[in-house]
């Protein structure tokens, strides 16, 4: 839902005036926040990753 929300917050973000063919609008939007997307969805995965990382637990030795 998140990623829902961020994708139309992103997108009317980055929304200029509209050329005279929506196509070309829609084209344009894509080729800008294609890249972007690309680049929070990484950094999102490499922080989920450390919040979720475990501090090391010592082996019970015996």
């Amino acid at each position: 839902m998140q990623d829902i929300l961020t994708f139309i917050i992103t997108r009317e973000g980055f929304r200029r005036p509209a050329p005279t063919h929506t196509a070309e609008a829609d084209q344009q939007f894509y080729d800008t926040a294609a890249p972007l997307a690309r680049k929070v969805h990484a950094v999102r995965q490499r922080f989920a990753r450390w919040r979720h990382r475990l501090p090391r637990q010592e082996t019970a030795g015996g």
